[in-house]
């Protein structure tokens, strides 16, 4: 009797400690930008860098969709994720979120771009031989599409990502375009994926980055005659890393090790050598955007 009892208080102890050991990690969202399997191999040498630097294991948290990391946050099974802007301000809303860092890259930026991307027979046919810019050029792209109504099957990426459906959709409401101007809407999940769609003429039109348009085209997934930029919105703010409010202050020392990152281990979305501080004021025209976007959903 002694035995078993000797037995099962070592056994208790055991699932006590890898118990307090699992409650150590901190787990971390990343949103399906991209492809997720890729994603986190990128972040890989990355995470296991925080981890030294922090005394503390880190684990993934990925979904099928965007939303999927903001809700996951919301139900506290992340404690920081990787957002866009859009994204981060959902979270923010739902979640309560707080930017902490921003990645840079070589020339000390932190912004990007939306894009609209067109074969290139869609290209020749509205007569765009270069790219259309902001308010104004989205304005003219209108124009240009009012001849062809209900011609051109347009993809968008998740209704959660900035580059890929909120910044677009926000200046096409201001020119007067809406989902009755094409043949075809619908949603594609990554970025990637919506560059291929106009690679292989799936698709005549898509909505995506300039970060990713540009990695692959220097991969020699696509090329600038096989995507062709029709529109670029103006710079918008980077894609931010954030974690939840009610974390302890000790956690929250991890924007430290993020601030700390060398060169060679920084990575994300984009060619980042580094991070600097980010707070909820960079993301004020997002905000702004949201509220658009917000309505136009409900309709």
């Amino acid at each position: 009797m002694r035995k078993l009892l000797g037995f099962v208080m070592v056994l208790f102890a055991t699932l006590l400690s890898h118990s307090a050991s699992q409650a150590k990690c901190l787990n971390m969202g990343i949103i399906p930008a991209e492809d997720p399997k890729a994603m986190m191999e990128q972040y890989k040498p990355m995470k296991e860098w925080l981890e030294k630097q922090i005394g503390s294991c880190i684990e993934y948290f990925t979904a099928t969709d965007y939303l999927g990391v903001v809700e996951a946050m919301r139900s506290k099974k992340v404690d920081f994720a990787w957002f866009g802007p859009f994204s981060y301000v959902m979270a923010k809303e739902r979640a309560g979120a707080e930017a902490f860092a921003v990645g840079v890259d070589p020339t000390g930026k932190t912004t990007y771009r939306s894009l609209i991307l067109a074969t290139p027979e869609v290209a020749q046919k509205l007569g765009i031989t270069s790219p259309l810019v902001g308010e104004e050029g989205m304005k003219i792209l209108a124009q240009k599409l009012s001849n062809f109504k209900k011609q051109f099957h347009i993809i968008f990426v998740d209704p959660a990502s900035t580059s890929g459906y909120a910044v677009p959709r926000y200046y096409m409401h201001i020119a007067g375009i809406d989902e009755k101007a094409f043949k075809k809407v619908g949603f594609i999940s990554t970025h990637d994926a919506a560059e291929l769609a106009v690679a292989k003429k799936i698709v005549d039109m898509a909505a995506d980055s300039d970060i990713t348009y540009e990695k692959m085209v220097s991969q020699g997934k696509i090329s600038k005659e096989t995507n062709v930029i029709l529109w670029k919105s103006p710079e918008l703010p980077g894609s931010p890393w954030a974690y939840r409010k009610d974390l302890s202050e000790d956690l929250k020392k991890l924007r430290e090790a993020f601030y700390k990152l060398p060169k060679d281990i920084a990575a994300g979305y984009g060619n980042i050598v580094g991070y600097r501080p980010v707070s909820d004021k960079d993301y004020t025209i997002i905000a702004e955007v949201k509220k658009v976007v917000d309505q136009l959903q409900k309709r």
